[in-house]
């Protein structure tokens, strides 16, 4: 089943409950931190403190990265997202996206209780499909056992044939946001006023919490599971509405865990997920605006002056500040923005829904995630089978510059996915200024933006692969041996000849010698270090990307065997080691 009739599944399930016509819904900004019955008239959810976005070292925060999935060559991906608030529940939104160009394959709503762990895995079917599994009692909208990903022409390439869109689904990240509470402490009636009576627990708490290790909502046809699916497709515009449904703004507190798992291949990696956090300008953490959507497939309709353009920095889903490759203003949306797209990383955490306030949140996400190198360890000693392919995620590149499949017409030149079309990749000018400060991907011509009297790099710093994978390249690397030595030569990487590391998808994957399916089976984004390394050691990368650096995260992962290990003795190992960086 498609996400979009997934999304309207729902609407057919719940039309009776009183969700009809055109709605709107927006970015709610709190105005009341202190939330007691003496102080609650007029002021009806928390307001926000946060005032910057940044990578969190404790790895807990409002949104979570995992930066790679990986269902290709037998490989599972389980990811856990825990909430680690042990007083109020999550909403999270979750959405895998392509390793391609970021383009979103499946986004659903979890809906955790206080202190709850949920779990899924991602494989492929017998299509080769990616699909997500869970049997977890965690309540989810749609309710979730096992749900292919989208692989239609609606946000995939429609060039491409369905096998090919296929395999654009078994590789990508995911994102995960807190964008509300679900309030433990208090009950409102439906005019936003604090009930006088209890019970003190909303209807969507007790409908989540779950008892004796089962959330009610996930009992099929209950009422528990009416009070989610309502919840789930409210539009939400004013504070009353949000402390109504139980609901307040988000104050973070998740946590996720991921690895890759072979069993065929008796191999697992494991590692963290990237956590961001909204702080306070003392860098504490802090409460960000309310920031939940309908998860619906319809269109999206808000309340900000700017629309769109209010709720994402996206160039595919704005009308302003965007330009193609040639600096020529994008003036209409290239696709409507549905409901269940909202909101991304660029939704502002923090300040009103303004085009002005996406383009800020998207700038302050790439700095956080901003490298001006990137360092680690590999091994190809051939006594021990080993092998090393080196991932980089760039979960934040989406707000800066996008493929844009509609201005393909052909498969080569001028009107393929080329870096000939002009109108193949789009950018957002995120200081509105025309000048390439602020900027970390832009155009390939100089002066590019016509809004200002900047100018950018000469030759731009992204260009398009042969799969239509955008790309941006290293500056220079530099690959060591164990006892010192530096080699002298640079390393060669295939395909072509290039003579720098390129990062040509969202997620790529650099593989070291091996031109078969080497660690991972990579194949949506993936170059190969073919010479010019040596048996094992450690490399650096410059991303100083003109001073500004790029927005990175990755790690090694390595695999290597026994040979001595025993008939009936699993052999076969993985190690993965995250990136280190220079900020």
């Amino acid at each position: 089943m498609k996400k979009n009739v997934m999304a309207l599944s729902i609407a057919a399930m719940i039309g009776g409950l009183g969700f009809a016509g055109a709605a709107s819904a927006d970015v709610v900004v709190g105005t009341d931190a202190a939330q007691t019955a003496a102080t609650y008239a007029g002021k009806i959810i928390a307001k926000p403190t946060a005032t910057a976005l940044a990578v969190t070292a404790g790895g807990v925060g409002h949104a979570l990265v995992v930066p790679y999935f990986n269902a290709q060559n037998g490989n599972m991906t389980v990811l856990h997202i825990t909430n680690t608030d042990q007083t109020n529940g999550k909403v999270a939104k979750v959405r895998f996206r392509s390793a391609s160009n970021s383009d979103d394959l499946l986004d659903f709503q979890v809906f955790l209780s206080p202190g709850d762990v949920w779990t899924a895995a991602v494989t492929a079917d017998a299509n080769g499909l990616a699909q997500i599994t869970t049997a977890d009692n965690t309540c989810t909208v749609p309710a979730l056992t096992t749900q292919s990903f989208n692989n239609s022409t609606s946000r995939l390439p429609g060039y491409l044939t369905e096998a090919q869109r296929t395999a654009l689904t078994r590789e990508g990240y995911v994102e995960v946001f807190n964008v509300a509470d679900i309030t433990a402490l208090k009950s409102f009636d439906t005019n936003g006023a604090l009930n006088a009576a209890g019970p003190n627990r909303s209807p969507l708490y007790t409908a989540t919490k779950h008892v004796s290790g089962v959330a009610p909502c996930s009992v099929a046809g209950s009422t528990a599971r009416s009070t989610l699916n309502a919840a789930a497709i409210a539009d939400y515009t004013t504070e009353a509405q949000v402390a109504a449904a139980g609901l307040d703004s988000p104050t973070g507190g998740l946590m996720g865990d991921w690895y890759i798992i072979n069993v065929p291949q008796t191999t697992v990696f494991s590692g963290a997920a990237t956590a961001i956090a909204a702080n306070t300008g003392a860098g504490a953490n802090g409460v960000a605006n309310f920031r939940h959507f309908a998860q619906l497939g319809n269109a999206l309709v808000t309340l900000n002056a700017n629309g769109a353009d209010g709720v994402t920095a996206d160039p595919l889903f704005r009308a302003l500040n965007v330009f193609d490759a040639t600096g020529a203003a994008v003036a209409t949306a290239t696709l409507p923005m549905l409901n269940y797209d909202a909101p991304d990383l660029s939704t502002p955490f923090f300040g009103a829904a303004s085009s002005a306030n996406t383009l800020a949140q998207a700038t302050s996400l790439l700095s956080a995630l901003a490298v001006k190198s990137v360092t680690n360890q590999y091994a190809l000693d051939a006594s021990i089978t080993a092998k090393t392919d080196w991932v980089f995620s760039m979960p934040a590149r989406r707000y800066n510059v996008v493929a844009n499949y509609a201005a393909v017409t052909g498969t080569s030149g001028a009107t393929g996915p080329t870096s000939s079309n002009a109108k193949y990749r789009l950018f957002t000018d995120l200081n509105a200024s025309g000048t390439q400060a602020g900027e970390w991907f832009y155009p390939a011509v100089s002066g590019a933006y016509t809004t200002g009297g900047g100018t950018y790099k000469t030759g731009g710093n992204t260009t398009v692969d042969t799969n239509g994978n955008i790309c941006v390249y290293a500056d220079g690397q530099k690959f060591f041996d164990r006892e010192e030595t530096s080699a002298t030569a640079g390393p060669v990487f295939s395909p072509g000849t290039a003579s720098s590391v390129a990062f040509c998808g969202e997620v790529s994957v650099l593989a070291f010698s091996d031109t078969g399916n080497s660690v991972l089976g990579a194949s949506v984004a993936r170059s190969t270090i073919t010479s010019g390394i040596y048996t094992n050691g450690w490399g650096v990368i410059d991303t100083a990307n003109a001073a500004q650096g790029l927005p990175l995260l990755g790690n090694s992962f390595i695999k290597l065997t026994n040979p001595q290990a025993g008939v009936g003795v699993s052999g076969t190992y993985g190690i993965s080691w995250p990136h280190r960086y220079t900020k």
